[in-house]
């Protein structure tokens, strides 16, 4: 999107918060009406996407709470945790991961890779993408459970699912979109100021509540992998789709939580 249609669709930041919560959950904006000839501008809401993140990751972690103080094990609160977070984004980030799995995983060039990932059916490598990612996302919630509870529980996993959503809007501002890129066409370059407010919306908390240094080990490989990530994805079909920009999502969490869960381990008991 150029910088004159940016400017021409400019919406207030009310209408940048219900454009993203519409384009990345199923969560009901009926409270924001979009006028007719002013339709969602969704590089405006660019910077709005990690509070869509904060407000599923914080209804998966009480979920999570409220599961375990009814007294279920945790994987079974977990499970339920997940099945809360899948539904309140449409489990969109999931069949980006499965996407882009089955066309990295079988296309041979930038044609074929993008005809795998635009075919709704899934393939050996979306369905073992999924496995694989639902089983480290159960097992590192119920993790959590062990370490942490309560307020401090569900503020850390809002955080990590704002943290994740903050992908998309660094990649954008690094790499171009694929002109094979179809809902994510409707995107564009985020600028200093939405990366900044993004990255303020979740990254001040994070430090408050696991510190500096912690905060930098587990975000940094997150980001290292949503850049190489968009690398290949420039390399192989000239530039970010959704579906990319979804499973660098997905990743992102499971790489925080993963970061997290070795930094507990090496913690003196």
């Amino acid at each position: 999107m150029s910088a004159g249609r940016d400017m021409a669709h400019r919406q207030s930041p009310l209408g940048d918060c219900a454009a993203a919560f519409l384009l990345l959950s199923r969560i009901p904006v009926g409270w924001y009406h979009f006028p007719a000839e002013r339709p969602p501008n969704l590089t405006s809401a660019l910077w709005a996407f990690p509070l869509v993140g904060l407000v599923i990751g914080g209804s998966g972690g009480a979920i999570l709470v409220a599961a375990s103080s009814l007294g279920l094990p945790p994987f079974a609160a977990a499970v339920l945790a997940l099945a809360g977070m899948a539904l309140l984004s449409g489990a969109m980030h999931e069949d980006g991961l499965a996407d882009m799995a089955d066309g990295f995983g079988g296309g041979h060039d930038a044609e074929s890779i993008i005809r795998i990932m635009h075919d709704s059916r899934i393939g050996a490598y979306g369905v073992l993408a999924l496995i694989l990612a639902t089983a480290l996302r159960l097992a590192l919630l119920a993790l959590c459970l062990e370490t942490v509870s309560g307020w401090a529980l569900i503020g850390f996993i809002a955080l990590i699912g704002a943290a994740s959503r903050f992908q998309p809007v660094l990649q954008l501002a690094v790499f171009p979109l694929s002109p094979h890129a179809k809902l994510a066409a409707l995107t564009g370059r985020p600028g200093m100021g939405r990366l900044v407010a993004a990255l303020t919306l979740w990254l001040p908390a994070m430090v408050w509540l696991s510190g500096s240094i912690a905060t930098a080990i587990i975000i940094l490989p997150a980001f290292v992998s949503s850049l190489w990530i968009g690398q290949i994805a420039t390399r192989r079909i000239d530039g970010l789709t959704g579906d990319v920009m979804g499973a660098s999502t997905m990743i992102a969490e499971i790489m925080m939580l993963m970061c997290w869960a070795a930094l507990g381990a090496m913690l003196p008991a």
